[in-house]
């Protein structure tokens, strides 16, 4: 087959804007100043925004309602922009004093479809990543909030109950005092509780950055608003179903004393007591002083009362407005005009688990049964924050750790202490303290549980000495250490995510994933970790893999640098035994990518076959021009890898376009991937990034081409061998099987046909009821020599391993026929069938 010129592999380049006529140009413009005028817009930002909407379209092409991407540029101009304060030198107003919720009525636009096109324009108009993160933000503190007032109308309503002569449901209003005098009604009931929490929790904002808090201090607003409906003796708003009313509140001479509800709704009934004694009710007294409400201070009642009423939801409207503006967020009083569980265009996504990473899903425990099979996000946030918890009383490290003495104990509570005022001081929430120590105390478990597998896997070595050693290692504390932490934020739901963690650690993504394999195995023990914060880890080991280890500044390319190229393959790793950092980085980068390479390719409806030559040539990309990978990611050479296969095999389809559309659907896919690919860094010094078909034609291709090209074309000999191509097998994920049959993750079986014995000449084999003990014996000691654990500095690099292992394979034909490959590829299972629990040597027995 004659090689095909150079261009015949280009991809297809997707135009930018449509044309459109100069009618539709001014059509637009008119629109556009419309709004601004309705929005009461200054000249200045009015020219920007439109200008800035202009540059987009010229880029790019702006599918659907023209005006709700002129919202979005205005929305962009807007936030850009801050107003100094008059009453603070350092208080500044964003958003340029507009509501973001009346930019969005005149644009005809739910909050839902903002979020989902500022997300886009975010892409389309290359913004800072600081107003993506802010973005990001603003979406997850709407979903808390969100997913509060549906919890909020539930226990509202469980409480409270409308009059009969009152409608339960009517159409927002305006919240200006604009109500009718007199007695508090079922639906200023409603508002005044909600705008008390709304204020309450945009007074102390530090207190407020978790769902887990948010929650307790929305009871605490509940709880007060009942006892002043039990205060002001009206019984008509009471449902008298509750159970948690006092035995004789209808009773005529009922006098109010001081009622809590909070064990009625909360799981961690504790730590919001604790917050009602102290933040709520300092949150509570500065309204007071300022007079945002009226009542009796000392006792916080009279907040009903007929004089007071009126005020109290005029002041607090007041209150609210201002902060909205200042802040240029959502007017969350908008909720309290719909039925949560009938709205359709919010949601809570933000809240919910990750989508099931592809890798690890064996290591997940079972789903578990929650009420009404319905994800709740309290509820599951509050679970995990419990299971936490369920640690808190581990104080210092365990006696066992202890052993390794009193100097070496003192390093890594020093260690330990650095990082807490490192926590404390960008940590921006009061609850620091708390969050701290709830991560060491689970820190010092996994710590203890960790040292204990060690030293049962090397039963002889001397145990001071290997605890000195192992606990010296002040990277292990360190990532250990900031894994807890993350886990402790992401179980009670805080805005701020991953990577604050590495950031405010001064670690590096290269080091943070070599610990996540190993919280997860010894933290599942006991429960501790569900599966929900499995998953969570399971994630951020992706995106270390797939993304930020191959960031330029990563540690893994001065590893790289001293290794000898072209780098292992995905065969030298995954049978090397002792392999060193690198290589178990590039083991777990070689899964990932097999497993997306697998699903990408069945989204488009390639065959098992095309599966195979497409992972070489990512494997090629990987080992041979590593440095494709360099400030960029996985997928985009995989999407890459895909699109050179198509045009050398000269298919029809699937389009760059298909590949794209096919990589939406994949549980980690985010449009950056394909629409900022890293290109070079400009005369400027500043990193240029374009679409993912300008980089696979500029500078994918003339480096992949020829290995292609000769790959693919090949023709092979007689024997059916590939005689001038190195290849190597794809990695093969540990299977589920066999079974475990105790909780420990120690002891697993699984059956086996009278044909399956004896496979392997080293196959060790223990049949119960046939097989002597020392069998069993010989095969635990067998797994406790051949299992890895700890990889933090203290064991061999590439060097020797490599160049033994390249000087045996040389010997050998490179790409091995059907059935090399598939006793290559069985040799882990074989373990697995015969009973040991070491696939893949993840597990001990």
């Amino acid at each position: 087959m004659s090689e095909p010129e150079p261009q015949e592999l280009g991809a297809e380049v997707v135009s930018g804007s449509v044309a459109t006529t100069d009618d539709s140009l001014e059509m637009t413009k008119a629109m556009y100043e419309n709004m601004c005028r309705q929005l009461n817009m200054d000249r200045q930002t009015e020219l920007l925004g439109y200008q800035t909407y202009l540059e987009v379209r010229q880029r790019c092409s702006l599918e659907g309602d023209v005006i709700k991407w002129l919202c979005c540029a205005l929305y962009m101009v807007c936030r850009s922009s801050s107003i100094p304060t008059v009453d603070s030198k350092d208080a500044v107003v964003r958003g340029n004093g507009v509501s973001l919720n009346n930019l969005l009525r005149c644009g005809h636009m739910s909050i839902y479809d903002f979020m989902t096109k500022i997300k886009q324009w975010c892409d389309m108009a290359n913004l800072p990543q600081q107003f993506v993160n802010e973005i990001e933000t603003l979406e997850r503190k709407f979903g808390i909030t969100f997913t509060l007032y549906k919890r909020y109308r539930t226990i509202f309503d469980k409480i409270f109950s409308c009059p009969p002569n009152e409608k339960k449901h009517c159409k927002y209003v305006s919240r200006h005092g604009n109500h009718a005098h007199g007695k508090c009604s079922y639906i200023k009931l409603h508002d005044i509780c909600w705008l008390l929490f709304l204020c309450a929790k945009n007074q102390k904002p530090s207190h407020t950055v978790d769902l887990v808090t948010s929650f307790n201090l929305m009871i605490c607003c509940i709880d007060l608003i009942y006892n002043n409906v039990l205060a002001e003796k009206r019984t008509d708003l009471i449902n008298s179903k509750f159970e948690g009313l006092p035995s004789n509140w209808t009773e005529l001479d009922f006098r109010h004393k001081p009622h809590c509800i909070l064990d009625y709704f909360c799981d961690m009934t504790e730590e919001a007591k604790a917050m009602k004694a102290t933040t709520f009710r300092q949150i509570m007294s500065s309204f007071f002083q300022a007079s945002t409400i009226y009542g009796k201070k000392d006792t916080m009642l009279g907040l009903l009362a007929n004089e007071n009423l009126e005020r109290n939801l005029k002041s607090l409207n007041i209150s609210y407005e201002q902060y909205v503006l200042s802040v240029g967020e959502f007017d969350e009083r908008i909720l309290s005009a719909y039925d949560a569980g009938e709205h359709t265009v919010l949601n809570d996504q933000s809240l919910r688990p990750p989508v099931t990473p592809l890798t690890r899903k064996q290591d997940l425990p079972a789903q578990p049964a929650m009420a009404g099979d319905k994800f709740e996000p309290v509820r599951n946030a509050t679970n995990n924050v419990k299971q936490l918890i369920a640690f808190g009383r581990i104080t210092e490290p365990t006696d066992f750790v202890k052993q390794a003495g009193e100097e070496v104990i003192a390093k890594l509570l020093s260690i330990i202490e650095d990082m807490k005022q490192n926590f404390l001081a960008k940590y921006p929430s009061t609850e620091a303290r708390s969050r701290f120590r709830l991560a060491k105390s689970f820190y010092f478990y996994l710590l203890n549980q960790i040292l204990q597998a060690e030293i049962h896997n090397k039963p002889d070595i001397d145990l001071k000495r290997l605890l000195v050693q192992k606990i010296s290692l002040d990277i292990f504390n360190i990532t250990l250490m900031a894994c807890c932490v993350e886990l402790v934020l992401e179980a009670y739901k805080t805005e701020l995510k991953f990577p604050w963690v590495l950031e405010c650690f001064s670690i590096s993504a290269f080091e943070f994933q070599k610990i996540i394999e190993i919280v997860v195995r010894h933290g599942s023990h006991e429960g501790c970790l569900n599966r929900s914060l499995i998953k969570h880890l399971n994630s951020i080991e992706e995106t270390c893999l797939e993304r930020m280890a191959w960031a330029r500044n990563s540690t893994v390319w001065s590893m790289i640098a001293s290794a000898q190229l072209p780098l292992p393959t995905c065969l030298m790793v995954d049978m090397d035994r002792s392999a060193g950092a690198l290589q178990i980085f590039l083991r777990k980068v070689y899964l990932l990518g097999w497993l997306r390479i697998q699903k990408l390719c069945m989204e488009l409806s390639l065959s098992e076959e095309t599966h195979e030559y497409i992972w070489h040539i990512f494997e090629h990309s990987i080992t041979h021009e590593t440095e494709l990978m360099k400030d960029r990611h996985l997928d985009q050479n995989i999407m890459c890898a895909i699109y050179i296969y198509i045009r050398v095999k000269r298919m029809e389809d699937p389009k760059f376009s298909d590949i794209m559309r096919a990589y939406r659907n994949q549980p980690q896919a985010v449009n950056s991937v394909y629409r900022e690919v890293f290109i070079g860094i400009n005369a400027d010094g500043e990193p240029e990034v374009k679409d993912i078909i300008h980089f696979y034609n500029s500078t994918y291709v003339p480096v992949i081409r020829q290995f292609a090209i000769d790959y693919l074309n090949v023709t092979p000999d007689v024997s059916g061998r590939i005689s001038d191509l190195q290849l190597s097998p794809h990695p093969k994920e540990r299977a589920a099987q066999p079974k475990k049959v105790t909780q420990n993750h120690s002891l697993f079986v699984s059956q086996m046909s009278k044909n399956e014995i004896q496979q392997s000449p080293n196959q060790m084999v223990y049949s119960f009821c046939r097989s002597p003990a020392k069998d069993l014996q010989a095969m635990n000691e067998k797994v406790r020599g051949g299992k890895r654990m700890l990889s933090f500095g203290d064991e061999p690099g590439l060097g020797g391993i490599v160049e033994m292992k390249r000087a045996r394979l040389t010997q050998i034909n490179a790409v091995m026929d059907d059935r090399c490959l598939q006793s290559a590829e069985q040799r882990p299972a074989v373990a697995t069938k015969a009973g040991v629990g070491c696939a893949g040597g993840e597990h001990e027995t």
